[in-house]
């Protein structure tokens, strides 16, 4: 009974509803006049406007002659340059193929272009975004002293070795570099998770287990860069100094940007591989696969993320005409 009440209900209010839908419709056409049709008027659509976006340039060192360095164009990001050498040079030996022969091919393989008309022989350059220095730091990095107005930019590469685990032919040809003058430019993770885990004697812990990719530069060592390299710098020599009113330094400084300039050499991009087992006392268990591009660094200009007013060079006259 009462499930028919409702339905009775819902269909009173239903008729309701179209009751006082109709005399509308029918007065906005007495309205209109006899003989005529109701005019609908029609609100003109604002075209919805997508943002701007930035032109992906293939690198040429005209773009950084000038005092400024156009911001309106999107450099190769490394990753993607990354990428499209492995998918050339990412080849498996066949069975019945000499490593001589494997070697021909993959050399082959290199030699033609991607990314549109790009290849290994080009010049390539990545934005990196210069951070405020600290203790123990490396990289780009920018310090400012507000009493004295003075600017102070670094480039402190690591001291770098890579065991060459993670490249596509490692079982063919195992390949360390020792040496190298190493910019980590990108971080990402790849995975997260939990899992429990016990000890011989059965105590519990939960380990926090992450997967990352870092990708960056591992080149030749830099000549322009004359002090001793270490991991981490404590008391790092500045390369370049000058002096900036605050107010400039306050809105410019955290939105500095570095052009790091490379060529790139045989192999193109060198391996590193690291991975850390979990403790009771440490419950957490890292893997990291880096990725690097290898050559030679020309040369990096420090520059306004705002404006693209260029601040310095390193060396001093690189990429001026």
């Amino acid at each position: 009974m009462k499930k028919w009440f409702v339905i009775a209900v819902v269909t009173s209010l239903a008729s309701v509803c179209l009751a006082q839908t109709k005399p509308t419709t029918k007065k906005m056409r007495a309205l209109a006049g006899p003989g005529k049709k109701e005019q609908k008027k029609e609100q003109p659509v604002k075209a919805k406007q997508e943002p701007k976006k930035a032109t992906t340039a293939k690198f040429s060192m005209g773009m950084i002659e000038g005092d400024r360095i156009d911001l309106g164009y999107r450099l190769l990001p490394i990753a993607e340059v990354v990428d499209a050498i492995e998918k050339l040079s990412g080849q498996e030996k066949g069975e019945f193929e000499s490593t001589s022969d494997f070697n021909a091919r993959k050399a082959s393989a290199l030699t033609g272009k991607f990314m549109g008309d790009s290849s290994v022989e080009d010049t390539f350059a990545f934005v990196v975004r210069v951070a405020k220095g600290g203790a123990y730091s490396d990289g780009l990095k920018y310090d400012f002293n507000a009493d004295t107005r003075e600017v102070r930019l670094f480039a402190l590469p690591k001291s770098s070795s890579m065991n060459g685990i993670g490249a596509p032919d490692y079982q063919t040809s195992r390949r360390q570099s020792n040496g190298l003058d190493q910019f980590d430019l990108d971080f990402k993770i790849d995975s997260t998770k939990t899992y429990e885990a016990s000890n011989a004697y059965g105590a519990k812990v939960t380990v926090e287990e992450t997967v990352s990719t870092v990708l960056g530069i591992a080149v030749n060592k830099i000549p322009f860069l004359t002090f001793k390299r270490e991991s981490y710098y404590s008391d790092p020599i500045p390369s370049v100094q000058f002096n900036m009113e605050n107010a400039k330094a306050a809105r410019e400084l955290p939105a500095l940007k570095a052009l790091v300039v490379m060529k790139l050499a045989d192999p193109y991009v060198v391996y590193d591989f690291m991975h850390s087992k979990p403790t009771r006392d440490k419950p957490t268990e890292i893997t990291s696969q880096g990725k690097y591009l290898t050559g030679n660094i020309l040369g990096i200009v420090f520059y306004s993320g705002l404006t693209g007013e260029v601040f310095a060079r390193l060396p001093d006259r690189f990429g001026k005409p």
